[in-house]
């Protein structure tokens, strides 16, 4: 959620007459959208090198989308039939920055910016699923115990297809992940005024996205971690509320580990889709923080309801086990504090810092607080605290 407010620079014009308009506050969020994004532009279309370089770092991203193609390897905002699979390898340039992208204005040039070096579209189902198990089973891809692992990403609202394929690689190279990650690229708008219109696609992209999380429990990996921010956290909950549903209220026994990441999503909505999911996965983390602008907007346009991405209070919580990482005191790279848990610094450096550590059963301690100042001694923000509280429910009989 990081560009400016631009309804005339769009493939899919027509989406703009029919969710625009729709009362006071979605004309004032609009407003204040706009306003806050300002001169923060990134490329509404993939950008390949045309010139590359044996140094360069590239990392591959899979992608299953069900938005509209544009073209052999673009997508666009409007929603497509089916779910298309393909995958991208994307440079990452010399000069970065943890937590940022380095966006291309025009052609990218790859010692400057990310760029799409290649990709690959798969035709079939299953030459998607024989290139994802080669990455699966390569030795160097395995976590720090040694687990085949598969990373499922969903993006948030107001991203369009580049956006989220280049975050996507951003995470996968800042945390210094090595299991192949898939991004689920779900149509949103990629528009701050087209808010309406990337709820309805949520709606629009459950079945399908439980239908990739299947196909990934069926792969060769051994655990499957499911990675959602924003808006993305509300589609990733209830596709997991329907599978949940169709199967005796369990998961897939691979699923070991959900995190959302400033999840746009109404507290009481949330509890009612844990409710229906009879046991969690391993690890259930939830990154909030007050200062995240974006939800305070949200909230506004949800009648001034809480968000659980803004949410510091576990309590409100009604489900035992899962763990709310408040990273209040972290300032996000993106101006609004909305994508704080992977683009600060100091706040990616410690969390990459705790994983390749195997440090991950220090976020499942009630109450634990951990001082960046213990674990990092080169950062100019010390001391920081990243406070983490257990949830533990009481709920009326």
């Amino acid at each position: 959620m990081d560009r400016p407010l631009d309804l005339s620079k769009t493939h899919d014009s027509h989406l703009h007459s029919t969710y625009l308009g729709r009362g006071a506050r979605t004309v004032l969020t609009v407003l204040m959208f706009g306003a806050m994004l300002a001169g923060c532009a990134s490329p509404t279309s993939v950008k390949f090198a045309r010139s590359t370089f044996s140094s360069l770092d590239t990392e591959t991203v899979f992608v299953a989308t069900n938005r509209k193609a544009i073209g052999k390897s673009d997508f666009d905002g409007e929603r497509g039939e089916k779910i298309q699979f393909s995958s991208y390898a994307i440079s990452i340039p010399p000069i970065h920055e943890v937590g940022q992208i380095e966006w291309p204005r025009n052609e990218p040039d790859p010692a400057k910016h990310f760029a799409v070096i290649k990709a690959q579209p798969f035709s079939e189902t299953a030459g998607f699923k024989q290139h994802l198990n080669v990455a699966i089973d390569t030795p160097g891809a395995r976590t720090v115990d040694g687990k085949r692992e598969a990373i499922l990403f969903v993006h948030g609202y107001n991203t369009n297809f580049s956006e989220g394929l280049y975050r996507a690689a951003q995470m996968k190279h800042d945390f210094g992940i090595t299991s192949p990650m898939t991004l689920f690229s779900w149509p949103s708008a990629g528009k701050p005024g087209l808010y309406m219109y990337d709820r309805d696609s949520v709606k629009a992209s459950r079945d399908q996205l439980a239908d990739v999380v299947r196909m990934l429990t069926n792969s060769k990996a051994e655990q499957v971690t499911l990675v959602a921010h924003s808006l993305g956290t509300e589609l990733l909950m209830e596709a997991l509320r329907q599978m949940a549903l169709s199967n005796d209220g369990r998961l897939p026994a691979k699923v070991k580990a959900v995190i959302l990441i400033s999840p746009d999503l109404d507290i009481d909505v949330f509890n009612s889709q844990l409710q229906v999911i009879k046991t969690l996965p391993r690890d259930f983390m939830v990154f909030v923080s007050e200062k995240d602008q974006a939800l305070q907007i949200s909230s506004f346009l949800a009648g001034d309801t809480n968000r659980v991405g803004n949410n510091i209070d576990e309590t409100r919580i009604k489900r035992d086990g899962i763990n709310v990482i408040d990273v209040s005191e972290f300032d996000g790279g993106d101006g609004l504090n909305h994508m704080t848990a992977i683009t600060s610094p100091s706040l990616v450096s410690l969390l990459k810092g705790m994983a390749q550590s195997g440090q991950r059963k220090m976020l499942s301690e009630s109450g634990l607080q951990t001082s960046l100042s213990d674990k990092l001694v080169d950062t100019a923000t010390l001391p920081l605290t990243l406070v983490v509280k257990t949830t533990k429910a009481i709920l009326n009989q």
